[in-house]
């Protein structure tokens, strides 16, 4: 049976495999409730879609709010979200007005994988641990746990399809269930990527339409390091089916007030929300002005929107931001999106993707079917996605996995990012398999330590630890942990290379707390024997990754204690990029709101917690909470600072624009490292006589001027200070040189 004969049937037309969810809805109660109780919340959503309100589920008065009700029901064809609201889709009225169950475990099917497919398994009654092994051999459905299996049999159960005999503890059909499975169509394994009966023809790459082929040929490596970094805020969020609707609005031509006025009434968002959106559309290259008021699609939306191919979309999404096919070359590494976006930030240390630009990057590649979901936050790679990958230039890796080099053409047109700590994550690197030097490895080690921020001690000898760590974790408590040291060629580390108790050894003779061995790489049973011996192994790639991490966020002693003793790895980092965001979030948005003409004749630009929440919260898994949105603001508040200002009723107003915020906080910084001598270079103008002779000494100043970066650089490596041989000589280092050429006057 065809998808279009299925519809003719009355049921929802089934979607692609790839499209549909590996996740199964679900809500509270036995078979016997469970659809009593879904009726119940589709028909409160109906009456109200304010999310978060309260609400009680019918057959045991058990509260929650509709938010996480929802969030429970997963991708499922229910429910859709408009701005702030949420509403039933057609599938779900109707549903509610039949009350027919077929109906609804029909559109379970249209939107969720092996719903319909299970009842096929069945012919011959299956446990649920059987049918966990069918979904996993034939329909590539790596499920860990019986879970998302009795999910399915308990809807199947709650509409009369199965039954479940309990004497054998098996699942069976029931009449209905047959009579049912024959109306719906149900995936071949040809339909299922990564099938060996996967069909080629299904997969078949289309050319990019000439303009924006045209572009992808502009995107040597300056080109592709030199996009946007930020995605942006699109209101109705960033799903293909939405951009497209936004971008049609104004095909052939619009005027910003009809756009407004169809965010508003359309996806129900503010009309402060309506402009940002606009101002996104055109920044990635969608709409262009062509009046005073009046927008158009540019001509590569234009080539999309005839196309009609969503990998036109993609490709100018990729020629316009920063790491969007690069996040294919994550996924093909990591399958979670978690570990992925730690992947990004690790080769691409220079840009900075929060969770919630990566989750739009996510949702566009798997509505164009180049990634499928696997799990909660699981994807892969589609054969179409590898096809894609391979089409498209990339951005090359710039962290551990970069040969970064000054005199290399890659450098100099990538990034200006080789600094010390990057530069130094490479050699750890390196180092490590280095086994014919291995005091190469011992002095990598010891200095990615120190440039972490430790105190570093070097010993070796008999009896004596490679390294000693000091960790200063308050005034009246600093950790001492012993570091030995070990090399391999092959890069991996194993049982034999390795004495506990000299390790234990070494530890009491230095009076240390803790011990901790780093290598290249451990195998064999040696992860297994430190575990129970309560000493963590530290290989170098991950030792190269805090370096490259710190690069951008840097973490304190008492943190990277936490991160080595505790294995909170992703949760230290995360917590320090997540005050980046909130701090990043709120500047941001008490500078627009205070710009915005409609903002400021509605609240006079200011925003309360909630308003900075609500306009955050984006389509991101885990938007800030308000807590973090709170502290953001009594950072921004403080007087030192005073980049905005608290009013009455708990409202927040911008006092100053980023990027000056920015540069006051960078005062402070060149006045914690350096001391107050940094502004000596502002007091030595007052110095200079002023003279007939003032316009010849200015000549000479500006001709000495142009040798100012040579100069810097020969007054820092005289004095150890460490200092690039090119690109952008740092403001701090400039004011200390300044400073000292004024001391020796």
């Amino acid at each position: 049976m065809t998808s279009l004969e299925q519809g003719k049937l009355g049921f929802p037309v089934v979607r692609k495999w790839p499209q549909r969810s590996s996740s199964t809805p679900w809500v509270p109660g036995s078979p016997d409730q469970i659809i009593e109780n879904l009726r119940g919340l589709l028909a409160e959503i109906k009456s109200d879609g304010t999310p978060d309100r309260s609400f009680a589920w019918p057959t045991n008065g058990a509260t929650n709010t509709i938010r996480a009700a929802v969030h429970s029901l997963g991708s499922c064809g229910l429910v859709n979200k408009k701005g702030d609201h949420l509403e039933l889709s057609d599938d779900a009225e109707q549903f509610l007005v039949s009350g027919d169950s077929d109906y609804l475990i029909a559109t379970f099917h249209s939107n969720v994988r092996f719903m319909g497919e299970l009842l096929a398994e069945l012919e011959t009654p299956k446990t649920h641990s059987e049918l966990n092994s069918v979904a996993s051999e034939k329909y590539l459905l790596e499920w860990s746990t019986l879970d998302q299996v009795r999910r399915r049999t308990n809807w199947l159960r709650a509409a009369g399809l199965t039954e479940l005999w309990k004497s054998e503890n098996k699942l069976a059909l029931t009449d209905e269930g047959r009579k049912f499975r024959d109306r719906i169509q149900l995936v071949t394994l040809g339909e299922i990527p990564g099938s060996s009966s996967a069909q080629p023809v299904d997969f078949t790459l289309a050319p990019p339409s000439p303009k924006i082929l045209a572009e992808l040929e502009t995107l040597d490596q300056s080109a592709l390091a030199s996009r946007k970094t930020q995605w942006g805020y699109i209101a109705g969020g960033s799903s293909l089916d939405n951009i497209k609707f936004l971008v049609n609005a104004f095909s052939p031509e619009s005027s910003r007030a009809h756009f407004v006025r169809l965010c508003v009434d359309q996806l129900s968002v503010k009309e402060s929300s309506a402009e940002q959106s606009l101002n996104t559309l055109r920044a990635l290259g969608f709409v262009e002005q062509t009046g005073l008021s009046t927008f158009a699609p540019t001509l590569l939306s234009q080539e999309w929107l005839t196309s009609e191919d969503p990998l036109d979309l993609v490709r100018i999404l990729h020629v316009k931001v920063a790491l969007v096919a690069e996040v294919l070359s994550a996924l093909k590494e990591e399958n979670d999106t978690g570990a992925a976006r730690r992947w990004l930030a690790t080769h691409y240390p220079s840009y900075r993707v929060p969770q919630m630009e990566l989750a739009r990057r996510i949702l566009i590649l798997k509505d164009a079917g180049l990634i499928e979901r696997i799990g909660h936050t699981r994807y892969r790679l589609t054969p179409l996605g590898e096809r894609f990958y391979e089409s498209v230039p990339l951005l090359e890796p710039q962290g551990i996995l970069a040969e970064i080099s000054d005199s290399s053409p890659k450098a100099a047109g990538v990034t200006d990012h080789s600094n010390e700590v990057t530069q130094q994550a490479v050699e750890v690197y390196k180092a490590a398999t280095d086994s014919a030097n291995f005091s190469r490895f011992e002095s990598a080690v010891a200095k990615s330590f120190s440039l972490l921020g430790l105190e570093v001690e070097r010993h070796g000898g008999p009896k004596k630890t490679d390294l000693l760590l000091t960790f200063w974790i308050s005034p009246t408590d600093r950790r001492r942990v012993t570091v030995e040291v070990k090399t391999a060629s092959a890069g991996q580390i194993n049982e034999n290379d390795v004495k506990f108790d000299a390790l234990e050894e070494h530890r009491k003779a230095h009076k240390a707390d803790r011990a901790i061995l780093v290598g290249p790489g451990f195998s064999g049973r040696l992860p297994q024997w430190a575990k129970s011996k309560d000493i963590p192994l530290i290989s170098a790639g991950q030792l190269a990754t805090w370096l490259t991490l710190s690069s951008r966020m840097r973490v304190f002693p008492h943190e990277l204690y936490e991160l080595i003793f505790s294995g909170s790895v992703a949760s230290v980092w995360e917590r320090a990029e997540r005050g980046l965001e909130a701090v990043n979030q709120v500047t941001r948005m008490l500078w627009e709101s205070g710009n915005d003409e409609n903002d400021i004749a509605f609240s006079k630009g200011a925003l309360t917690v909630r308003d900075i929440w609500r306009m955050g919260k984006g389509d991101s898994d885990t938007p800030l909470a308000p807590e973090e949105i709170t502290s953001a603001l009594q950072l921004m508040t403080n007087p030192l600072l005073s980049a905005a200002s608290e009013m009455k009723g708990g409202e927040y107003v911008s006092m100053a624009p980023p990027h000056l915020i920015a540069s006051r906080l960078r005062s402070f910084a060149d006045a914690i490292e350096y001391g107050m001598d940094f502004r000596r270079r502002f007091d030595m103008f007052e110095q200079f006589p002023r003279s007939q002779g003032m316009h010849a000494e200015s000549e000479a100043s500006r001709t000495e001027s142009k040798t100012l970066p040579e100069r810097v650089r020969k007054w820092a490596r005289e004095n150890g200070r460490p200092v690039s041989a090119k690109g952008r000589l740092p403001n701090s280092l400039i004011s200390e040189f300044l400073a000292a050429q004024n001391e020796q006057q």
